[in-house]
């Protein structure tokens, strides 16, 4: 009987002591070897696979001349 009570209660302290090491850490902390970088959308392009034409290499279209005499 005492072998089995002195059993019971290693495990019993065995439990307690990995509960208290699994959940002793700081909590919201996430443990990583990256650095934290911002969140960048990904283009349209990536996601479809069709290409975008260059807006800022368009050119815009010139004035029409203004006709002498009006």
């Amino acid at each position: 009987m005492k072998i089995r009570a002195t059993l019971l209660l290693c495990a019993k302290v065995g439990v307690i002591a990995a509960m208290a090491a699994g959940c002793g850490a700081r909590p919201n902390k996430i443990m990583a070897d990256t650095a934290v970088l911002p969140y960048q959308a990904p283009d349209i392009s990536e996601i479809t696979g069709i290409e975008e034409p260059d807006t800022d290499s368009e050119e815009a279209p010139e004035a029409p001349a203004p006709e002498p005499g009006k």
